[in-house]
C-alpha cells in the first residue's frame, strides 16, 4: 500500500494467512495486531491482554485459528509497511463466511485533528501521521468488510473511542447485505483523551470471563455484544469497588476507569459466533425436545431430573426412585389405552411429580438407550415401564400462562403455527384443530397444574381443548371456535395426564369426593367430566416414602442394612407421606451416619417437617461458615422471585439483600457455597428469557420461605 491508496488483502497465501473457505476446522480465526512501544512494560501488558484473550477465544484443534503479528519471522511490527504486510500476509478482507472473525488491536493511538483516529508505531513521526502511522478505520474497515458473516473488532488504543465518528461512513460504504444478514461489532475500550488500557484491560476481560462462567447464568452458545460489553463494564466496576478508598479517590481525581462500549450500534441484541459464552454447557440430546421438559437429560441438573430420579445434588449420579408400583402400573395402562383424562393428585410432596417425570421418562426412545440409566430402565418391573415413545409431548404449567402452554404445546405436537402476533383464541382454534383432526394417538402430560399463572382461567383456556376429543365420542370441543366436527377418517385417539395439587378428600365417592368447592381438583374435574383420578397419597405411601429412604442410603459407607430400616422407620414415622422431607432428612443423615438417629434434637425436628428439616441445615451451614441468617435470606430470595425463577447476577444479591434488610457481603462467593453444599438440595433451577433461574425445589418449601419468620418461630428460632 502506498500512502493513501490501494489497500491490503491482495498478497498470495502465507503461513500467516487466514484459512481459506473449506480448509478450516475451527470455530473461527482471531487476528492480532499488536504494536509494542519498546518498554518493558508495555511488553508485559500485552502478554497479559493476550493471555486474557486467550480464554475467550482459545487456539487449538477445533477452537480459533490465531493469525498473530508478533508470531511474523520478522519479529514484532515497528513501521507503516510492517502493519500492511502483516494485513496482506494475513489476508484480512478475504476472511472466510463460515466461521466468525475477531480481530484485537492493542498499541498506542491518537485522534488527530481531522477527527480519524491513528495506530502509533515505534517510528511514527507526529508531524507525519499520514505517511508514518496507520489509519485504524482503514483496518477496522477491511474486517467488516471481509466476507466473515460474524465479524468482532476489539480496539483497545488511547482514545479508541475517537473512532466512533468514523465508522457511520464506512458502514455506510458497506453492502446492505453485510448489516442485515451479519452482526458486524466494534468495541473500544478508552474513551477521548483517554491512555490505553495495558494490564487494566486484561483483568477486566478476565473478571467478565468468570462473571458469565458462573454468576450470569446466560444459557446461550453465544453472546450478543449488548451483553458482552455489559459483562465488561460490571466487571470494570467490580475492579473499581475492589481498590482502597485511597486508590479510588485517585483514580477520581484523574481519569476515571472507562467503561469498554460499543461504537458500532446496528445489532447489539443479536447473538453472534464472534462472542462465545463462556457459561454455555452444551447437552446430549438424550431426550427428544417435545419431552425434554419432563425428562431426564444426561447434563445439566435438570427441574425434572430432580423429579424423576429422586437424586439429591447435581453431581449425584444415581436413580432413587422406589416403590409406587400399583400406581405405575395404573400410568402405563393409561398410556397404552384408549382416549381418555387421568388426574394425578394429592397433598404436598407426595410424589405426584415425580410419577409423572419418571413415566415421561422412561417413555423416551433416547433416554431408553443411554448407557447413563440403562440400569434403571433395567430395574423396574416391565409392567411398570411405559411403552417407547408413549409420551408425545409434556409441559409443566409452573408459573407460566395460558398462552405460553398453548404454544409450547402447539409447538410439540407439530400443530400449523397460527400468524404472528396470533392471540389467546386463535391458538386453541389451532391445538384444537390438531387434536380433531384424523391422525396418530397423542399423550399429553401437563403438570403443576396448580402454579400456573391463573389456574381457573388455565381450565377453561388450555384444559378445555381438549375436552371433546378425550371423550368416548370425539369430534366436539366446548371452546368457541375450534373444529367442531373431526375430518374425515379415524378420529385421533388423545390422552391428556394431569398433575395437579389437592387436600385429601374426607371419603372416596366419586373422583371429586370431599373436595371443597374452592379446591381445584373438583374444578377440573368438573370441566372434564370423565376423567380418572389418581390419588398418590394413599395409605401404602408410607412404605413407599421408606422404600426410597432405603434407596438413598444403601451403598453408603457406615449405612448397614439393618441401620437402613432403623431409619426408614424413625424417619417414616415422623414424616408421614412426604417424599420431599423424607430426601431432606435422608442427606443429612448421609452426611452425619447412623448417630443421628440418637440425636433427640434431632428426631424432634423431624416432627416440625420441613421447617425442622430448614432449621438443622441452617445451623450445619453456620458451622461451616455460612452465616445462617445470610443462608437463609439467599433461600428466601427464590421464593418470592416472579417467573420461573431469580437469576443470580445482580438480581439474586439485591433481592437477598431487601429480604435480609442488611447487606450480603461476598454474595456471589455465598451463593456459590450454597449451590455447591449441602443447602443446594433446597433448590432446583429452570431455563427462563435464555438465563439460568433458581427457585425452591418444591412449592410447598416456598410457601414456608415466604411466611418466614411465622413458617419457622418457635422460641429460640429468630435467625433471619
Amino acid at each position: 500500500m502506498n500512502g493513501e491508496q490501494g489497500g491490503f488483502g491482495a498478497a498470495g497465501s502465507t503461513a500467516l494467512a487466514i484459512p481459506a473457505t473449506g480448509t478450516r476446522d475451527t470455530a473461527g480465526v482471531l487476528v492480532v495486531l499488536a504494536v509494542p512501544d519498546g518498554t518493558a512494560a508495555f511488553d508485559e501488558a500485552i502478554a497479559a491482554q493476550l493471555e486474557a484473550i486467550g480464554l475467550w477465544w482459545p487456539q487449538g484443534a477445533g477452537r480459533f485459528t490465531w493469525v498473530e503479528s508478533g508470531a511474523r519471522s520478522a519479529g514484532p511490527v515497528r513501521t507503516r509497511r510492517d502493519v500492511e504486510s502483516f494485513l496482506d500476509e494475513a489476508q484480512l478482507r478475504e476472511a472466510a463466511p463460515e466461521g466468525p472473525l475477531v480481530v484485537f488491536i492493542t498499541g498506542h493511538g491518537l485522534v488527530a485533528p481531522s477527527s480519524r483516529h491513528y495506530l502509533l508505531l515505534p517510528d511514527t513521526d507526529r508531524n507525519r501521521l499520514l505517511a508514518t502511522a496507520v489509519h485504524t478505520g482503514e483496518v477496522v474497515g477491511a474486517a467488516l468488510d471481509s466476507r466473515a458473516r460474524d465479524v468482532l473488532v476489539i480496539v483497545n488504543m488511547c482514545e479508541a473511542a475517537g473512532i466512533a465518528s468514523e465508522l457511520a461512513g464506512l458502514e455506510g460504504d458497506l453492502a446492505l447485505a453485510r448489516s442485515a444478514e451479519g452482526t458486524l461489532n466494534v468495541l473500544a475500550t478508552t474513551a477521548v483523551r483517554t491512555p490505553v488500557q495495558g494490564k487494566e484491560f486484561a483483568l477486566i476481560l478476565r473478571t467478565a470471563y468468570e462473571q458469565l462462567r458462573t454468576t450470569e447464568g446466560i444459557t446461550r452458545e453465544f453472546l450478543s455484544m449488548s451483553e458482552f460489553s455489559g459483562a465488561l463494564s460490571r466487571a470494570a466496576e467490580q475492579i473499581a469497588r475492589t481498590r482502597p478508598p485511597r486508590t479510588r479517590a485517585v483514580k477520581a481525581k484523574g481519569k476515571p476507569l472507562h467503561l469498554p462500549r460499543p461504537v458500532l450500534t446496528g445489532r447489539l441484541e443479536v447473538p453472534t459466533s464472534a462472542l462465545p459464552n463462556p457459561g454455555f454447557r452444551p447437552e446430549p440430546d438424550i431426550v427428544a425436545a417435545s419431552r425434554r421438559e419432563l425428562a431426564t437429560p444426561s447434563g445439566e441438573l435438570e427441574y425434572w431430573l430432580d423429579k424423576a430420579s429422586g437424586r439429591l445434588t447435581a453431581d449425584d449420579p444415581g436413580w432413587y426412585f422406589s416403590g409406587r408400583q400399583a400406581l405405575n402400573r395404573r400410568l402405563v395402562r393409561f398410556l397404552g389405552g384408549p382416549r381418555g383424562v387421568l388426574v394425578v393428585t394429592g397433598g404436598a410432596a407426595s410424589g405426584k411429580s415425580a410419577l409423572l417425570g419418571r413415566a415421561v421418562t422412561l417413555s423416551d426412545p433416547g433416554f431408553r438407550a443411554s448407557h447413563r440409566y440403562a440400569p434403571a430402565v433395567q430395574r423396574c418391573p416391565p409392567e411398570t415401564v411405559p411403552a417407547s415413545g408413549a409420551v408425545t409431548a409434556a409441559v409443566s404449567a409452573h408459573q407460566r400462562s395460558s398462552l405460553v402452554v398453548l404454544q409450547t404445546l402447539a409447538g410439540m405436537l407439530g400443530c400449523a403455527a397460527p400468524a404472528e402476533g396470533a392471540d389467546l383464541r386463535e391458538w386453541q382454534d389451532s391445538l384444537g384443530a390438531f387434536l380433531c383432526c384424523p391422525g396418530p394417538a397423542v399423550s399429553v402430560v401437563i403438570d403443576s397444574l396448580d402454579e400456573a399463572y391463573g389456574p381457573q382461567r388455565f381450565i377453561s383456556e388450555v384444559l378445555l381443548s381438549f375436552a371433546g376429543c378425550t371423550r368416548g365420542r370425539p369430534g366436539h370441543t366446548v371452546v368457541p371456535g375450534q373444529v367442531a366436527e373431526a375430518a374425515e377418517g379415524r378420529p385421533r385417539v388423545v390422552r391428556l395426564l394431569l398433575g395437579v395439587r389437592s387436600s385429601r378428600p374426607a371419603a372416596v365417592g366419586s373422583p371429586a369426593a370431599g373436595a371443597s368447592a374452592g379446591d381445584l381438583l373438583a374444578e377440573v374435574c368438573a370441566a372434564l367430566p370423565d376423567a380418572a383420578v389418581l390419588r398418590t397419597d394413599e395409605e401404602d405411601a408410607v412404605g413407599d416414602v421408606g422404600a426410597y429412604l432405603r434407596a438413598l442410603l444403601e451403598g453408603e459407607p457406615s449405612w448397614s442394612a439393618p441401620a437402613q430400616a432403623r431409619a426408614a422407620s424413625a424417619v417414616t414415622r415422623r414424616v408421614g407421606k412426604s417424599f420431599l422431607n423424607a430426601r431432606l432428612a435422608a442427606e443429612q443423615l448421609r452426611a452425619r451416619g447412623p448417630e443421628l438417629l440418637s440425636d433427640p434434637g434431632w428426631l424432634s425436628r423431624l416432627d416440625e417437617g420441613i421447617v425442622g428439616l430448614l432449621w438443622s441445615d441452617l445451623e450445619q451451614a453456620g458451622r461451616e461458615g455460612l452465616p445462617m441468617g445470610e443462608a437463609l435470606a439467599l433461600l428466601r430470595a427464590t421464593a418470592f422471585a416472579l417467573g420461573r425463577g431469580v437469576a443470580w447476577g445482580e438480581v439474586w444479591p439485591a433481592l437477598a439483600e431487601a429480604v435480609h434488610q442488611a447487606p450480603v457481603q461476598d454474595a456471589d462467593e455465598k451463593i456459590g457455597r450454597l449451590l455447591k453444599g449441602r443447602m443446594s438440595g433446597y433448590l432446583t433451577h429452570d431455563s427462563e428469557d435464555d438465563r439460568v433461574v433458581y427457585r425452591p425445589a418444591h412449592e410447598q418449601l416456598a410457601e414456608v420461605l415466604r411466611r418466614w419468620p411465622e413458617a419457622g418461630s418457635g422460641g429460640r428460632r429468630t435467625a433471619g
